[in-house]
Formats: structure tokens, sequence, C-alpha cells
């Protein structure tokens, strides 16, 4: 590749893209649809106290190994944000490990079923330093030095306290998981920023089709769940990877709804503040791939799962209220506008 992805257009990244899934054989959108989530699920009290518990262990995580590791950096600011995420990883990857284990191999769990925990903290930090030079401004700077590092294997060499920490958190990621692995793991990311990109590069005076923003939402979902799984279980087989990947990735779209309002003030598209994506249909793509998870990575469906449990109850009950209250609020735009051309025209005639 001899052209930067930074100075290629939205179509020229989009070719980029369809090459990079393509060689990891990662597909373009969900094939699974679902109405119903075929495991046994526990009560939404049980869920809560469950949740409790689980926000008080992700909580100390975040103290632990995150919170005092960033503590001096004068741009801390930028993780309140992010502060969510870093539970979300924490709890997901957690519960999704463990009962891997029990059904792989009951006896490997508690020896392989907790991982690093200090991995797994530099990972996050690492992704949202990046994922802040994407969405915030004022970080947007420092975009071009990560790209040159992540197409390119360029060296960070910056003294700047932001590359410093991000430059900390990935040469511990590379001296704890080798060389090859590491390797691996950097191909996925390329499929995040060039995705990324992608989202940046938008024309807005051009609308995105549905399967285009199907392909880049499930790139930059997708990514980050299955490259994070990777690192800490790089065993996964390949109809494995391609589960955590169309779950993540729909998992992108609830996501997107949380920041409808800001993509659309800094003209990026997304299924749903595009009006390509109604909640019941996001709700059948989401219980299909828990489905698909479950099955082809050998979940025991009789075995509730946390993290999947709070999740579903989630996408049951607070995305509709944000979603709905955009459709409202855009139908109300829309009638003012009619309203207004409606008095001009009058006064024109």
């Amino acid at each position: 590749m001899e052209k930067s992805p930074m100075e290629m257009d939205y179509y020229e990244l989009d070719t980029l893209l369809d090459s990079f899934l393509k060689a990891e054989d990662l597909p373009s959108s969900v094939e699974y649809s679902s109405d119903a989530i075929n495991y046994h699920r526990y009560s939404k009290y049980r869920i809560v106290i469950k949740a409790l518990f689980r926000i008080i262990e992700a909580d100390l995580f975040y103290r632990t190994y995150i919170k005092r590791k960033i503590s001096s950096f004068k741009k801390a600011g930028i993780f309140k944000s992010f502060r969510l995420y870093f539970y979300i990883l924490k709890i997901g990857f957690a519960d999704f490990i463990t009962h891997y284990f029990l059904t792989k191999n009951p006896i490997l769990v508690d020896i392989r079923g907790k991982f690093d925990d200090k991995l797994l903290a530099n990972y996050v930090i690492a992704a949202m330093l990046y994922d802040a030079s994407c969405d915030d401004v004022s970080c947007r700077k420092y975009l071009r030095e990560f790209n040159d590092f992540i197409m390119f294997n360029k060296a960070i060499k910056s003294s700047d306290e932001y590359l410093t920490l991000f430059k900390e958190s990935i040469d511990y990621i590379k001296s704890a998981v080798g060389k090859k692995r590491f390797d691996k793991f950097m191909n996925y990311i390329k499929i995040e920023h060039i995705s990324q990109l992608m989202s940046i590069y938008q024309l807005s005076d051009k609308l995105v089709s549905r399967d285009n923003l199907f392909k880049v939402t499930l790139a930059k979902g997708g990514i980050t769940g299955l490259a994070g799984m990777y690192m800490i279980l790089p065993d996964l087989n390949k109809k494995e990877r391609k589960a955590i990947y169309e779950f993540a990735g729909v998992c992108q779209i609830f996501e997107d709804i949380y920041d409808i309002y800001e993509d659309l003030e800094n003209g990026i598209q997304t299924l749903p503040n595009q009006k390509l994506i109604n909640l019941q249909n996001l709700k059948q793509l989401y219980f299909g791939t828990i489905n698909n998870l479950i099955k082809k990575c050998n979940l025991n469906p009789n075995r509730p799962n946390v993290t999947l449990d709070i999740a579903c109850w989630l996408a049951e009950l607070l995305p509709g209220r944000r979603y709905n209250r955009f459709i409202e609020r855009k139908f109300s735009q829309i009638q003012k506008k009619e309203s207004y051309s409606h008095v001009e025209m009058k006064i024109v005639h």
C-alpha cells in the first residue's frame, strides 16, 4: 500500500476496507436475526442484584488499573465519557471467557478463565486515546501519528504526554502477548482505523447507502470486541471470531443511538440517525447475533450469562426512549420547515 489512508477519499477507503475484510474473512453484514434469545435467562430482579455486584467489581478494576495510570495525565477529562466502556469491557470479557472455558474444559477455568487485568487495562486505554483522536476535535491532531503507527508501523517518538501514554500502553501489550499475536492484533486494528476514517471523511452532501453504513458500523464496533478477545483468546477458530465480530458490531448500533445527536452535529451518518434501521429490526439483529454467539462458541444455553442478560435487558428498555425522542424531534423539525416554506410561498405569491 503506497498511498496513506489519510490521503484517500471515502471511496478509496471503502475499497481498502473491503480488501482487509476479505483478507481476515470477516462479513460486511449480519446474516442472523431472531425474535427471541434461545438460552436460559435470569429474572430481572436477579439481574439487578448481579449488575450491582458487577458494577462494584468493574469500578474496582477501573480504580486499580486505569485511574491510577491516567491520574497525572492533564487531558484525563477525555476519559470521563469513556468510563462506561471500561466497565463494559471488563464485565464482558471476564464473563465471556469464564463461560467459554466452563464449556470447553471446566478444569481449566480457574487457570485460563482469569486473564491479565493489566493487559485489558492497557488495551482499553490505548483504544480510548485512539477513539478520542477520531471523535474529539481537540485530539484530532494526533490522528496522523496514529495513522502512521497503525498502517506503516512507524514508531511513536513524540514526547507529548498524550502520545507517551498511548505508546506505554501499546508497548505493554506487545511485551505481554508476543510478536506473532501482536502482529495479528494490529491487522485487526487496521480495519478499525480505516472504518474510523470513513466515518470522519463522509461527504455530508451525499447519503451513504444502508449496506455501506452497515459495513462501516460492523468494522468499527466488531473489531473492538474481536481484537480484544483475540488478544486474550488467540486460539479462537474462524466461526468463533466471526460470531464475536458480528455481535460486537451490532452493539455498535446501540452506541450510535446513544451518540445520535453528537454524530449528526459532526456530520457522521449512522444507521440510526439516517433512520435506516428501526428498533424492532435492531433487537432482532441483536438477539440473532447472541443466539449465533452461543451456538458458534459452544456456550451452554442452560447456564445464565450475566453480561448478556444485562445487555438484553437494557436493549429492551433504554434505546427506545432516546431513539423515539430523536424521531419525534426530527418529525417536528420537518413539520416546522414545511410550515415555514408554505408561509413563505404565500408571501411570494
